[in-house]
C-alpha cells in the first residue's frame, strides 16, 4: 500500500490532486513563494504536487522523516525535516505559505498546531480537511446526517458517540467548519479568510487502479468513483448539500489584488471579517 503513495497515475492520486487543486492560483500568482507542508508523510506527496505546479521553494515535513528521506533519495522532493506540528522548529515568518492537507484532524491538539503554522507563515496558512457536516449543513441535512451516521457500519474499530469520533490510537478526530476557522482568525486578530469546497469518494483498492488501465474492473471503478463525485457536485450546486471537504485559508499578510482575483476565479469564497473595534 505504501508504495502506491509514490504513484501519480492512479485513481487514488487523481482524488488527492483534485483536493489540492484550489492552491494552484496561489502558486501561479506568487511563483517565487516559499512553502512548508505539514503532516506530509506520504513520501512528501503534497510537496511534490506543489513543485509540479511550479512552486520552486518547498519544504516537506512530518512527525517522522522516514518516508521523506526515501523520497529525497529518489529525487521526489528536495528539502524536508522531521517536525512536531505542535512545536515547529522554524523561526517566525520562515515561509510564505504553510499547507496542511488531511493531517489537522489527526493532531492531538490541532489548534496548537494551527497556531504554530500561523507563526511560521508570512502570508497565510491553508488547510484541507473533512468538513464538519454537523455544523456546515442546512438544518434538514444535519438531521439526515445524524441519522445516517447512527446506523453506518464501520470496518475499523472506530468509536463514535453521536457526532464525535475517536481513532483506535486514541486521538479525537477533528473536522473543519467555516465558522471555527473564522473564530480562530478573529481570535488572533486577522480578518481575511477564504474557503472552497471539494467532494470526494474513496473505494477500497483504488490505490492500485491505473487511470490508463484497460481492465474492465478498473474501468468500472473509475466510472463509479467519478460518477459518485459528480452526483455530489450536482447536489451541492443545487444547494441541497455542502461539500464533503473544505479547504480554508487564513491570511496573515494582506494579499495582492491579483491573488484575490485569481482565487475568486477558481471558486474561492473570500470573506472579510469584522475588525476588532477595541484594537
Amino acid at each position: 500500500m505504501g508504495e502506491t503513495w509514490q504513484a501519480n497515475d492512479t485513481l487514488d492520486a487523481w482524488r488527492h490532486d483534485r483536493m489540492r487543486e484550489p492552491i494552484k492560483p496561489i502558486i501561479a500568482t506568487d511563483p517565487g513563494a516559499s512553502w512548508l507542508t505539514v503532516g506530509d508523510g506520504r513520501y512528501g506527496s503534497d510537496a511534490r504536487y506543489l513543485a509540479s505546479c511550479g512552486a520552486t521553494n518547498v519544504h516537506a515535513s512530518d512527525i517522522s522523516d522516514k518516508l521523506l528521506k526515501i523520497a529525497a533519495e529518489k529525487k521526489l522532493i528536495e528539502a524536508y525535516s522531521e517536525q512536531n506540528a505542535e512545536l515547529l522548529t522554524f523561526d517566525d515568518d520562515s515561509f510564505d505559505y504553510v499547507y496542511c492537507k488531511e493531517s489537522f484532524h489527526h493532531f492531538p491538539r490541532p489548534y496548537i498546531a494551527l497556531d504554530q503554522m500561523f507563526r511560521v507563515a508570512r502570508k497565510g496558512v491553508i488547510l484541507t480537511e473533512p468538513r464538519d457536516l454537523s455544523i456546515d449543513q442546512p438544518a434538514y441535512e444535519k438531521r439526515k446526517w445524524k441519522i445516517s451516521h447512527l446506523f453506518r457500519k464501520k470496518k475499523k474499530p472506530v468509536y463514535k458517540s453521536k457526532n464525535h469520533t475517536f481513532e483506535p490510537v486514541g486521538n479525537y478526530v477533528y473536522s473543519l467548519s467555516e465558522r471555527e476557522v473564522e473564530k480562530f482568525a478573529l481570535g488572533i486578530h486577522r480578518n481575511l479568510v477564504a474557503f472552497v469546497g471539494c467532494n470526494d469518494v474513496y473505494r477500497e483498492g483504488i490505490e492500485f487502479v491505473k487511470l490508463n488501465s484497460t481492465d474492465e474492473k478498473d474501468l468500472a471503478a473509475i466510472a463509479e468513483v467519478k460518477s459518485a463525485i459528480e452526483a455530489m457536485d450536482e447536489a451541492c450546486e443545487a444547494g441541497k448539500k455542502r461539500t464533503k471537504l473544505l479547504t480554508a485559508m487564513i491570511f496573515k499578510d494582506a494579499p495582492s489584488p491579483g491573488l484575490i482575483d485569481a482565487m475568486k476565479r477558481a471558486g474561492w469564497d473570500i470573506r472579510e471579517l469584522p475588525r476588532n473595534p477595541y484594537l
